[in-house]
């Protein structure tokens, strides 16, 4: 009787402790796959950060990463809405990432539209303006008495005057870089298109 109460004692022990192994062991499995989920979560935010530094879509951008689980999560500024789709499509295709959360700040379409519109229009008032001050160079050279009837070349690109062709003196070149400098809009005035007959 006294072997089998210490052979009941034995098992008993062992089955707690077989339970407590057990239990350990199940406690150790997960501890690993959640050491094995951090490491390929930190692979893959690497791998994403790495795309979005080589990506020229996403210059002037800044975007921070991080997972949890396949769940990649992209915080911080997109220059453009492009941008920020630029961004979410190069997470979806590193392998291993289960979803995207798309919490970036971008401009939305309409102040993109508009920051175009604005650069056009202020795009076409310069070539207006360098077309309103060709013209009304031109027009005064036609109709000025001291260079009337010699052939002058008038170009404006951004205000800056460019003279070619032939005039007949320095003091004639000189008064066309004054009729010039004179004209409204004129910020620059390049003379070394214009030769002297007399020299």
């Amino acid at each position: 009787m006294q072997r089998i109460g210490s052979t009941l004692i034995g098992v008993s022990i062992a089955a707690l402790l077989g339970v407590s192994a057990i239990s350990v062991a199940a406690d150790s499995t997960d501890s690993s796959s959640t050491v094995g989920a951090a490491i390929s979560d930190t692979v893959i935010t690497g791998q994403v950060k790495t795309k979005i530094a080589a990506d020229s879509r996403l210059h002037g951008s800044d975007v921070h990463v991080e997972t949890n689980n396949g769940v990649v999560t992209l915080t911080g500024s997109a220059n453009s809405g492009t941008a920020k789709d630029a961004a979410e499509e190069l997470a979806r295709n590193v392998s291993g990432v289960h979803s995207v959360n798309n919490e970036l700040a971008a401009p939305n379409a309409t102040s993109e539209v508009g920051a175009t519109v604005k650069h056009a229009a202020h795009a076409t008032a310069e070539a207006v303006t360098d077309t309103t001050i060709t013209t009304k160079l031109k027009t005064k050279f036609d109709t000025d008495s001291q260079t009337k009837g010699w052939h002058v070349d008038v170009k404006t690109d951004n205000g800056v005057v460019m003279l070619t062709g032939t005039v007949v003196s320095n003091a004639q070149k000189a008064h066309l870089v004054r009729v010039a400098r004179a004209t409204s809009g004129v910020k620059q005035i390049d003379t070394s298109g214009l030769t002297v007959a007399t020299e």
